[in-house]
């Protein structure tokens, strides 16, 4: 497959375009897929064999060599172009050697890819994603310090009110590309123990996710350079990215690229880091969550579809994004 990101000035030309009449796509089935694009690990001599090692295949779902990237829509070598010459994206990063009962394993981060399904425009329900799940276990040894992770989205239209726009622009320009989303992790390996009482996410020792143990933090960080403020919940984090419809020559397609549509991603199901949290690296605010320790944590991943066809919105969508520079890739 080969695909192209879209040019900034095509979404601009859009939101200067009279949307009264604007196709709109009410239907989709999608392709979701997310990975590893690399990481670091504290590493030590202590004990052998518990660096950190990656395993897995964001295309396939299995652990394939990531040169098997047959159906792979992540741009994982920056080159804005998915061509073939894309590898596929590891999806498991494990570590640490086991300090508790024999049966225990590692720890590991493990995202779930590739994700098909399908969703409604302004539907009221979440889609699903691409989950993260820590298992967080007692070790000793090796730890996973950093890592970046890409996510890509690719959309094909099944339904629509076409308004007298040309279906057969639409459907033979598919599938359409929500901006690839990277993102990176900052993630604490905590002792379990706490001299003063309280843990690193700011909380009392031995009680809620701190019940088992000071709880693992992983700050997530990047959310900040997107164009809309990310919405933060006790349990919860959405973010938001817009993109149009556009052809193989980067330009918006007469009437169905008049619609902005809005992704909004929300990540849930752990308990987000408190207002109290003291960021690494002298960030002045991040985000992330808080893992309970002997346990399986899973963040759930999904994600919702809106169109917003008022012109007047559009401009102002369009202005921001030119700074913005993500913008989904085409079919050539």
């Amino acid at each position: 497959m080969n695909t192209k990101l879209k040019l900034a000035a095509a979404v601009l030309t859009a939101t200067l375009t009279s949307a009264a009449n604007a196709g709109l796509v009410t239907e989709w089935t999608y392709n979701n897929q997310a990975g590893f694009k690399d990481y670091t690990g504290q590493s030590t001599t202590t004990y052998a064999n518990d660096e950190v090692a990656a395993s897995g295949n964001s295309a396939t779902g299995d652990n394939s060599a990531l040169t098997v990237n047959t159906g792979n829509i992540i741009d994982s070598n920056g080159d804005f172009v998915v061509d073939g010459t894309d590898n596929a994206l590891h999806t498991s990063l494990t570590w640490g050697t086991p300090a508790g009962v024999s049966s225990d394993p590692q720890s590991s981060l493990d995202i779930s890819s590739p994700v098909v399904g399908s969703i409604t425009t302004n539907g009221a329900s979440w889609a699903n994603g691409t989950d993260i799940t820590h298992e967080n276990w007692v070790i000793v040894g090796d730890s996973l310090e950093t890592a970046t992770v890409f996510d890509a989205l690719s959309l094909t239209p099944t339904a629509w009110e076409a308004y007298g726009d040309d279906v057969n622009a639409l459907t033979s320009n598919a599938p359409y590309f929500a901006p690839q989303l990277q993102f990176g992790i900052n993630f604490f390996e905590t002792v379990n123990g706490s001299p003063t009482g309280t843990c690193p996410d700011g909380n009392p020792h031995l009680t809620g996710d701190n019940i088992n143990g000071c709880g693992d933090i992983f700050e997530i960080t990047g959310l900040e350079a997107l164009p809309f403020q990310p919405v933060v919940g006790p349990d919860f984090i959405e973010f938001t990215v817009p993109f149009v419809l556009v052809d193989s020559l980067n330009q918006p397609i007469p009437g169905w690229g008049d619609t902005v549509y809005l992704v909004t991603t929300r990540l849930s199901g752990l308990t987000v880091l408190s207002d109290g949290y003291e960021c690494s690296n002298n960030q002045p605010a991040c985000f992330g969550f808080v893992t309970i320790e002997e346990q399986q944590n899973n963040l759930l991943a999904q994600f919702k579809v809106r169109a917003v066809p008022e012109p007047s919105t559009l401009a102002i969508f369009g202005l921001g994004l030119i700074g913005f520079g993500l913008f989904g890739r085409k079919k050539l």
